[in-house]
């Protein structure tokens, strides 16, 4: 049994049974100037976001680092596996025209230590979902010390996802990047704050979350966080996800290490482990996952 099949059975008796249906009663329906209201902040979203200068991504640098071509269907090994990994992930945010279960369109690419590949494959999924026609990517920044997306994409020192949990003046959509890759935005990490995990952990975040994408059905979130034995924050972070995807090292992270991480996701509705830098055949599927 592989580390991966192995984590897959420990998670399964981590995971809690499914909530209960609540009851739904029958009476008048919510007042419509409330839906006015959510859907007029949808379209400032968009508006904003629209009209927002658009941000040149270097296509050339990516494919140097490895990443996925953004303009082209280089490496199409890299390619299949990605298609492979992200129909799930799409199949629970908008199956038949709906979620499978809140916030499914927010999805969390994180690792249990360091060095794992985790912040490689958001940028990947990220775009290979933008590559679909009918959706629309939010990649975030959500990894506070090393915030390589941030990096790589040359946006240090733009306002970004920590600023707008910390000034809550300023309206999510000012730190959206409309990137010239179809159908990409980014969101970098901006500033730094002391009290990241507990900025992730507020009421704020929720807001913030619905703003960037929880009222847009046409919309997906990947965030990269930190690893989940790393850091403090990503705990607070990975608790507002409806997906979480784990980047497992093969042959490098040690089943203690997996377990642990694992065991930190219990609640979590729907978990991906994702077996990274193996030398099994590409005929292999190396994707496993587990519904809560």
């Amino acid at each position: 049994m592989s580390i991966v099949e192995k984590a897959v059975e420990k998670l399964k008796t981590l995971q809690p049974e499914p909530p209960v249906s609540p009851r739904i009663e029958t009476g008048s329906p919510h007042p419509a100037p409330t839906i006015e209201r959510l859907r007029d902040s949808a379209r400032a979203v968009d508006q904003a976001t629209e009209t927002a200068p658009t941000w040149h991504v270097d296509h050339r640098a990516l494919e140097r680092m490895g990443l996925l071509s953004a303009d082209g269907e280089a490496n199409g090994r890299l390619t299949d596996q990605l298609r492979r990994i992200k129909r799930p992930l799409m199949g629970n945010a908008i199956g038949k025209g709906a979620r499978a279960w809140a916030h499914a369109e927010r999805i969390v690419v994180t690792s249990a230590v360091p060095g794992e590949g985790k912040t490689f494959t958001a940028v990947n999924l990220a775009l290979s979902l933008a590559r679909e026609r009918d959706l629309e990517v939010l990649l975030v920044d959500g990894d506070i010390p090393k915030f390589d997306i941030t990096r790589a994409l040359g946006l240090e020192g733009r306002p970004g996802l920590m600023d707008v949990l910390a000034d809550e003046q300023r309206h999510p959509a000012e730190v959206i990047v409309r990137t010239d890759v179809p159908n990409l935005l980014v969101v970098p990490v901006g500033g730094r704050q002391s009290l990241a995990a507990e900025l992730f952990g507020s009421l704020r975040m929720e807001y913030v979350l619905e703003e960037f994408g929880g009222r847009n059905l046409r919309r997906l979130l990947v965030f990269d966080s930190s690893p989940l034995l790393a850091t403090s924050e990503s705990q607070a972070l990975v608790s507002h996800m409806g997906q979480v995807v784990v980047v497992v090292a093969a042959d490098r992270t040690r089943q203690q290490v997996v377990n642990s991480a694992l065991q930190s996701l219990n609640g979590s509705h729907y978990v991906g482990l994702i077996l990274n830098m193996s030398c099994l055949p590409a005929s292999e599927n190396h994707y496993d996952s587990y519904y809560g």
